[in-house]
């Protein structure tokens, strides 16, 4: 069985390989702060907050013991249970759930991620392609369409920092490998949804501009479905009823686009200089430590 997190709370069940979901969005808040410390018990004064928050139900414990049994039966569906042990638990202090970092979507994640990172240096095809991979099992935010309380939107601050981690790896490691075309459409819609990270805009700076996307919304890998942006296009936008004395020429205008470029190369240089930098100064260090060698 697997554990998705990344995107709508679900089981999946390996063996028939069908998803089973779950029943209510409190069910995935409650899946997702069990899988947030898994084969450690949870609290019931901490799962109680983490569903219903500041207004909880009056026999609240109830009411969770409630959510927790239609969510063993969920478990059950997508895994019929070995003998009567169950993967959740109950404990002197509240649930546990049996759960293995291999068994969850998140887990396979920041393992895959993990690997290609030690791969880039050595390898950046590889790592290209073990990124993406890696993003594609993002299927929307985590725990998608459930309550996130202090437990699950601890999980999910880490892991979207995880994920623009491998992003910015997997847009190097494709800049690194001449694969600039084909990640300059994810890139332009990164920078986009992510304006102040300024290494995405350092690194759209190295690819083409001849390979401008098309109009419309553009997907970002590992970020589900894009969304369609609300803004008017420039056509619908209302015109002012005198001269336009704000407006930039279009030399005016392609020379800030050219500045913008190279500031973001100089940003991308720097970054990469003081990279070099430390290694230089990890790797003299390491000589002066070992000594000249013996004759």
């Amino acid at each position: 069985m697997l554990f998705r997190m990344l995107g709508v709370p679900e089981l999946y069940d390996e063996t028939r390989h069908r998803s089973v979901r779950l029943s209510s969005s409190k069910q995935g808040t409650l899946l997702g702060a069990l899988l947030a410390r898994p084969g450690r018990p949870v609290p019931v004064d901490r799962l109680v907050y983490e569903v219903w928050g500041d207004h909880p139900p009056g026999k609240a414990g109830n009411a969770l013991q409630a959510h927790v049994s239609r969510l063993r039966q969920a478990l059950s569906m997508a895994q019929p249970e070995q003998g009567n042990r169950s993967r959740l638990q109950t404990h002197r202090s509240g649930y546990v759930l049996r759960a293995h970092e291999r068994e969850t979507d998140c887990g396979w994640f920041r393992l895959a991620v993990a690997r290609a990172r030690h791969a880039a240096e050595r390898d950046p095809h590889s790592a290209y392609r073990q990124l993406r991979q890696a993003l594609g099992l993002w299927r929307g935010e985590v725990l998608e369409g459930s309550v996130r309380g202090p437990i699950c939107g601890a999980m999910a601050q880490d892991l979207e920092r995880v994920r623009l981690d491998a992003l910015e790896a997997m847009f190097g490691a494709a800049l690194r490998t001449g694969r600039h075309a084909q990640v300059h459409a994810e890139l332009r819609e990164a920078v986009r949804a992510y304006p102040r990270h300024t290494r995405f805009r350092a690194q759209l700076a190295l690819t083409p501009y001849e390979d401008v996307p098309a109009a419309g919304p553009v997907p970002v890998p590992g970020h589900g479905p894009a969304r369609r942006s609300t803004a008017p296009s420039a056509e619908h936008l209302p015109r002012p009823a005198g001269p336009d004395r704000y407006a930039r020429p279009p030399a005016q205008a392609g020379q800030a686009d050219e500045l913008d470029r190279l500031r973001g190369l100089v940003q991308l240089l720097a970054s990469e200089q003081q990279s070099l930098r430390v290694r230089l100064e990890r790797l003299s260090a390491l000589v002066g430590h070992e000594g000249p060698a013996a004759s």
